[in-house]
């Protein structure tokens, strides 16, 4: 009998249905308006007014203004008393404290790095892993080096760029595939590998030479070499990156570059004492 009547209430329940514009109010949608805000707050040049903002990230005004005045309160934004005006407080610009392992990585790879990039007059930068994106932590300049413009997060193409090859090469051909998923591969110029044989080939090349080339694969014009940053134990928590034209990495150059890049590389376990410590910070 009981069972039955729980039955005849199931059937007879009424299903409301959630319109989509209640959901998109909820915590998360919330939480991606405040983080709009704070993307335009970081990529303007200078602080902003609350139409400016609202302007940039496509909000109502009235919006705007109580995510503003949250982030103000959780101190992640700063109000000009003067002119009104919004900026990042020193808590979103630096959340890192000074002396964290990331922090202290960064100073203690600068030196090894602008030394580098003056020897092989390149653009050099250290990236380490998360998971397998790429984060850079510090970058330097030769003497004649393309003005290269890097964001801390290296979103180019895995199988495009030599800090993308540079992790693959750290991986198993399994995780590879996972990762890339069936072929053919994304082609971005006519260098770019698109195909998984080709690219297992050329990785193949890259663990006896010791590093990994992309010659305008991503980008036409640009040229770039890796070589993976690795622990006592032989993993790979990171890399060591030199870019530059792409006629600047022909053959005759690319083996110069490659052992002074490699040599750099393997250094910087002994070189940077913080290096374990920031890569457990980011999973490695």
């Amino acid at each position: 009998m009981r069972k039955r009547k729980e039955k005849e209430q199931r059937e007879n329940a009424v299903v409301v249905e959630v319109p989509e514009s209640v959901e998109r109010d909820g915590p998360v949608g919330t939480l991606a308006r405040g983080l709009s805000v704070l993307d335009a707050l970081a990529g303007a040049p200078q602080p902003l007014g609350l139409a400016e903002v609202a302007g940039l990230t496509g909000l109502e005004q009235s919006t705007t203004l109580r995510l503003l005045r949250a982030l103000e309160e959780s101190r992640f934004v700063i109000r000009s008393v003067e002119s009104k005006k919004y900026c990042l407080s020193p808590k979103a610009l630096r959340p890192l404290p000074l002396l964290h392992p990331l922090e202290q990585l960064r100073r203690e790879i600068a030196t090894p790095l602008r030394d580098l990039a003056l020897r092989i007059d390149k653009t050099v930068l250290l990236a380490l892993y998360v998971g397998h994106e790429r984060m850079v932590i510090d970058i330097a300049q030769g003497n004649n080096t393309i003005n290269a413009y890097y964001d801390t997060w290296l979103t180019g193409p895995l199988h495009g760029t030599a800090a993308g090859k540079a992790y693959l090469a750290s991986i198993d051909g399994k995780r590879r595939h996972a990762l890339l998923g069936p072929d053919p591969l994304q082609r971005y110029t006519e260098a770019t590998f698109a195909d998984h044989a080709t690219l297992e080939t050329d990785l193949a090349l890259s663990e006896q030479r010791g590093y990994v080339l992309a010659r305008e694969e991503s980008r036409p014009g640009i040229g770039a070499l890796a070589a993976n940053v690795r622990t006592w134990r032989g993993n790979a928590v990171g890399c060591v990156v030199a870019t530059g034209h792409a006629r600047d990495f022909n053959e005759a150059a690319v083996e110069k570059i490659g052992l002074e890049v490699k040599q750099a590389a393997d250094l910087i376990l002994v070189q940077a004492p913080s290096l374990l410590a920031a890569a457990q910070f980011c999973g490695n």
